[in-house]
């Protein structure tokens, strides 16, 4: 992981796109600062276009696209988009053939496994808004040890389901998508190029989005997560959540 200052100048200049994480990179410590959220007007004025990628349930994502600056948010690790066209939300799912109802009958159930085999496990705060994932978690509102995050997680992958860790949940999903699966389909429908987007992150959940984008960027606090991802940023803040985003921000701009 190199520091920003090796991405060159006429190379920002390219970018059109910053996709970007919510929780410990947007978001410091459950805390929205202003200074963070006025980026986003500022990547608006030079019209660099704003996709939030979260793993965040369906009810906060609605808001964030109604609300926030943004153009587009991915939500829920991947199952769905929200984008703003002419005024309006127009909700995409990953898989338009899939049963919601049956989807989260399915999801209850191994959850219910979940419980039989690791005794007290707690869903998100968050989850009452959720369609497509269960949240647990890990350290938002309960506290879990890393050996029982990472058997819980083993646990649901041999199941049959997909599960990724965020530095607040370890979500889990059926579906064969992640977050780069869906945020592809809206740079295709913008005809983007990989080379025009950069991504900003800080957890395991972010490592398929840090594999495929060349300009991929880590807050600092990614470090912390070295022995359990799969692909790291090519790129490193010096400042850790809100404070890294802000640092690229002014960077790129």
């Amino acid at each position: 992981m190199e520091s920003l200052s090796q991405i060159k100048r006429a190379e920002i200049n390219e970018i059109k796109v910053l996709l970007f994480d919510l929780d410990g990179t947007f978001v410091s410590e459950d805390r929205l600062r202003s200074s963070t959220f006025e980026c986003l007007e500022k990547l608006r004025q030079k019209k660099i276009k704003r996709i939030a990628v979260t793993g965040r349930p369906a009810g906060w994502c609605d808001l964030i696209a109604r609300w926030w600056p943004v153009n587009s948010v991915v939500g829920e690790n991947g199952a769905f988009s929200y984008t703003i066209s002419d005024g309006r939300i127009i909700r995409k799912t990953f898989d338009s053939s899939s049963s919601l109802s049956a989807h989260q009958k399915k999801l209850y159930l191994l959850f219910d496994d979940i419980k039989s085999n690791f005794g007290d496990v707690h869903l998100a705060a968050d989850q009452p808004f959720r369609q497509w994932d269960l949240a647990l978690d890990i350290s938002e509102e309960q506290d879990m040890d890393d050996d029982k995050v990472k058997a819980i997680y083993d646990f649901c992958i041999s199941n049959g389901a997909n599960a990724a860790i965020s530095n607040i949940h370890l979500n889990v999903w059926y579906g064969n998508y992640n977050k780069l699966d869906m945020s592809l389909k809206i740079l295709d429908e913008w005809n983007l190029k990989e080379h025009e987007c950069m991504y900003i992150g800080d957890s395991p959940n972010d490592s398929p989005m840090f594999n495929y984008f060349s300009f991929s960027v880590g807050v600092k606090s990614v470090l912390k997560y070295k022995d359990i991802m799969d692909h790291f940023p090519s790129y490193l803040t010096t400042g850790d959540s809100s404070t890294g985003f802000e640092e690229l921000t002014n960077f790129i701009l």
